[in-house]
C-alpha cells in the first residue's frame, strides 16, 4: 500500500487554470512515477469518469478517478492547486484540491471500490478537508491520509 501513498504522488501549489490542465498534471505525475507510461489514456480515462456525474466534492476537494488497462500499479495522485478551478462540485465551488485514484482495469472491481470508499469516506470529515488544503507538505498531507484511509478511521 505504500506506494500507493506516498509523498513523491503529492504535489502542493500547481497552476492549473481548468479542470482539463488539472487531469494533465495529473497524468503527467503519473508517467513520472511510473504508474502509466500514456498521460493520454489517463487524462481520457478521467475525462469519461467526469461525464457520468462530478467528483467534486465540498470545501475545494475533488476526487476524480479512473480505472484503465493503460494504467500498470494503483496509485493516489495529489494535486494541491495554488489558486482555485471550476469544477462542478457537489456546493458549487470551485476546487482547490485533487486527490486522484488511478487503478489498473484488472484491479478495477477490488482495489478501487475499496480505496474510492475510503478515501469518499476520510473526505466526508470537514476536519480533514481543512487540513488537507492546508498542509504545509507532502509528507503532512500522506500522513493524514494514512491516518484516515489507510485505518479506516
Amino acid at each position: 500500500m505504500s506506494n500507493i501513498l506516498a509523498p513523491e504522488n503529492v504535489t502542493l501549489n500547481a497552476s492549473a487554470a481548468s479542470r482539463a490542465e488539472v487531469f494533465s498534471l495529473i497524468a503527467a505525475k503519473a508517467v513520472e512515477l511510473g504508474i502509466t507510461a500514456d498521460e493520454a489514456t489517463v487524462v481520457a480515462g478521467l475525462e469519461s469518469r467526469e461525464q457520468q456525474g462530478t467528483t467534486g466534492l465540498m470545501d475545494g476537494i475533488a476526487i476524480p478517478h479512473a480505472k484503465s488497462a493503460g494504467i500498470d500499479s494503483p496509485a493516489l495522485v495529489i494535486v494541491r492547486l495554488r489558486d482555485s478551478v471550476e469544477w462542478e462540485s457537489l456546493d458549487g465551488q470551485p476546487i482547490k484540491m485533487a486527490i486522484s485514484l488511478l487503478i489498473p482495469e484488472g484491479e478495477a472491481g477490488t482495489t478501487h471500490l475499496s480505496l474510492l470508499s475510503q478515501v469518499a469516506r476520510t473526505l466526508m470529515k470537514p476536519g480533514v478537508r481543512a487540513e488537507l488544503l492546508a498542509a504545509g507538505s507532502p509528507e503532512a498531507v500522506i500522513d493524514l491520509l494514512s491516518e484516515h484511509v489507510l485505518t479506516g478511521s
